[in-house]
């Protein structure tokens, strides 16, 4: 396995302390975990073009890595009652629409602008939903909460322009 593609892999595994300290209410390991996996995503992709260009495997494990740790995070945040429902239930529709749409294209749909926005957004929001969580006194759920409805609204609509960017590569030419 490759560096880049065992660092992803890492990143999707690390979800399962996360979870672990979420569900045992340490929120502040749990955020410096997640933070340690989110990391990772910077890594991955400068090391895979430095050493010769990325795999057909690694570009379809690093998304699925951030979607796994995204959306368990969320859900283990949900179940807690420290995240909406409602956004998880969002952010887990618009990843499970992308991972159908990639799929099912002749040919590769590739990460755009706002995808790779989302993630960080997505990112920030969790971090912050995990530091208002350990930190309570700290003040930070409402910037949390309004940085988690920008997150998910960016998902929302990359996920729409991903759809539309599928269609416009399956079209036949007239």
């Amino acid at each position: 396995m490759t560096m880049p593609n065992a660092l992803s892999t890492v990143r999707g595994l690390l979800v399962i302390p996360v979870i672990g300290l979420i569900g045992s209410g340490d929120p502040s390991l749990a955020l410096v975990v997640f933070l340690a996996a989110a990391a990772t995503d910077a890594l991955d992709g400068p090391l895979a073009r430095r050493r010769g260009g990325s795999t057909a495997f690694g570009a379809a494990l690093d998304p699925l890595a951030d979607k796994i740790l995204v959306v368990g995070t969320l859900a283990a945040l949900a179940l807690r009652g420290a995240a909406p429902a409602w956004a998880v239930a969002l952010i887990l529709a618009r990843e499970l629409v992308a991972v159908d749409v990639r799929a099912r294209a002749h040919g590769a749909v590739a990460a755009s602008v706002d995808g790779k926005a989302k993630t960080v957004l997505q990112v920030a929001a969790i971090g912050l939903l995990l530091a208002t969580a350990a930190w309570p006194a700290a003040g930070l759920s409402m910037a949390a909460n309004a940085l988690l409805v920008a997150a998910t609204a960016l998902t929302v609509l990359s996920g729409v322009r991903l759809v539309l960017r599928a269609k416009q590569t399956t079209a036949d030419p007239a």
